[in-house]
């Protein structure tokens, strides 16, 4: 197995973790918050989210599987007509795709949710919308990993 085959391989894994944790926030935590009551999911949350911006491991986990997709989709285009290159490219698209939701709009409405007033109606606003984009983090990184992993399997 060659080091770019191992490398695709690692990225799969890391696309298929963070999918699995934004999964989690997509199908039970924000509900889980949401039946605490307004003022409790919104203290809650902003916990959440102060740990979310200072924890190394969570940083690296997420960040590490765009990161590793950047690498492999690179590697991807400096050998294009290698079998599954186009796989790997779409599964780097779909990996780094994740991580610019997050920072175009999850961070935003964390940001937003910590300068508002606690109050039923922001966090009502703040849950749907912010779930809508997860959900768009959680199938983006899912779909990375089964893409790459094609890819691999192809090589």
């Amino acid at each position: 197995m060659s080091n770019h085959t191992l490398l695709a391989s690692a990225s799969a894994v890391a696309s298929a973790a963070a999918g699995g944790m934004m999964f989690v926030f997509s199908t039970f935590v924000m509900r889980g918050l949401d039946r605490a009551g307004a003022v409790e999911a919104i203290d809650a949350m902003r916990g959440i989210n102060a740990e979310a911006k200072s924890n190394v491991l969570f940083l690296l986990a997420y960040f590490g599987a765009a990161l590793l997709a950047v690498v492999v989709g690179v590697l991807a285009a400096m050998n294009v007509r290698a079998p599954g290159s186009l796989w790997l490219l779409a599964g780097a698209a779909l990996g780094v795709a994740g991580a610019i939701v997050t920072v175009v709009a999850n961070v935003p409405l964390n940001e937003g949710l910590d300068a508002a007033e606690a109050s039923p109606q922001v966090w009502q606003a703040y849950l749907h919308t912010w779930t809508a984009w997860n959900h768009v983090r959680t199938v983006t990184s899912l779909l990375a990993a089964v893409v790459t992993m094609v890819a691999v399997v192809q090589r």
